[in-house]
């Protein structure tokens, strides 16, 4: 296995490309050194840069949050492309189609959020606060009763569980090394949405990402709400997706690229950025920061870093994946960003 410094070794391999934001282009508090530089060099080669995320957030509010870290449209990128932007699209493209998918009336599609969101706003999806009434219930931006809850610092009988194993264990028996309940907190409300046998609909399948909690000074995995949905699957619950790794999200990117472009995904997430790049029948390119690197990290240190990798995408990409398919990037790179490193 070849890993290449930074996505500009590939840029003479392909026409357009589908980039995640975070954990490629941003750290969770703020953009990779040589990001900005490296997009203006894609952008100045002719390459198409479409972002390709699973925020819940709405396409305008992305883009408003991307000029305030510097990265702009047209400048940097053409486009981006949310799993939120995604739902919000099919919803109000095709109120029939998606009112089916979750067995309501079409005239009065009912919602109840457990999280944030504004995904439905100025939408034919009417919010209310009742379980029975609702036909789905969507999961926004998971928060327990004292923030974002941690999903590396998960404790079951006061021992440690690794990350890919958190969605096979009982949530009501989980708590942080601060005695903290999150989990047994997500656990109550699901249950009760499964005796009302609600539908979840869930626009970022990712099951967790880098940010910022109370107590703690450094980036850390937190719980989205990917995690809620495999879990809430796990309890015999229904779920449906919006976003990476499945396939509408793919299509409905195409549109701001030629149809003979040649085209690669570029992500940190074997089970959604790859996998979703392998079910789109396109080429994959996996950097080894953001989620890849968090694993990794965890890892034997006498490991090389392509033993890392390889590990990462046998046994523990089977353990984060609903699909059974091998996953394998077609090029692994370092970085996004084309730096000067002494490491390389």
């Amino acid at each position: 296995m070849e890993i290449r410094k930074s996505i500009l070794d590939l840029a003479d391999l392909y026409d357009a490309f589908f980039v995640d934001m975070y954990g490629v282009l941003y750290d969770g508090v703020s953009l990779y050194n040589g990001t900005l530089d490296t997009m203006k060099k894609l952008r100045n080669l002719g390459k198409k840069i479409v972002i390709l995320s699973n925020s819940t957030q709405v396409a305008v509010d992305a883009k408003l949050g991307y000029a305030q870290r510097g990265m702009l449209e047209v400048v940097h990128f053409d486009e981006v492309v949310t799993s939120g932007e995604f739902l919000y699209h099919s919803v109000t493209n095709n109120i029939k189609k998606f009112a089916d998918t979750v067995g309501s009336n079409v005239n009065s599609v009912k919602c109840l959020f457990m999280g944030n969101g504004n995904v439905f706003d100025d939408s034919p999806i009417n919010r209310i606060d009742d379980y029975d009434e609702a036909d789905f219930i969507y999961v926004g931006v998971p928060r327990a009763s004292y923030g974002s809850v941690r999903i590396d610092d998960v404790l079951v009988d006061n021992v440690p569980i690794n990350i890919e194993d958190v969605v096979y264990q009982d949530w009501s028996c989980i708590k942080d090394s601060f005695g903290r309940r999150g989990f047994a907190e997500f656990d109550h409300i699901l249950k009760i949405c499964l005796q009302k046998n609600k539908v979840l609909v869930v626009a970022n399948p990712d099951i967790f990402a880098h940010g910022s909690v109370r107590n703690s000074s450094k980036k850390v995995p937190i719980v989205t709400q990917g995690c809620i949905g495999k879990y809430y699957e796990k309890l015999g619950g229904k779920v449906v997706y919006f976003g990476k790794p499945y396939g509408g999200i793919f299509e409905y990117a195409a549109k701001f690229i030629d149809t003979n472009d040649r085209v690669a995904m570029v992500g940190d997430t074997p089970w959604t950025d790859v996998m979703g790049a392998i079910n789109a029948g396109l080429s994959s390119v996996l950097v080894t920061t953001g989620i890849t690197e968090e694993f990794c990290d965890q890892m034997d240190l006498a490991l090389s870093d392509e033993e890392k990798i390889t590990l990462l995408l046998g046994s523990t990409s089977s353990r984060m994946s609903n699909f059974t398919v091998d996953i394998h990037p077609t090029h692994v790179v370092k970085r996004f960003a084309a730096i000067d490193d002494p490491s390389d």
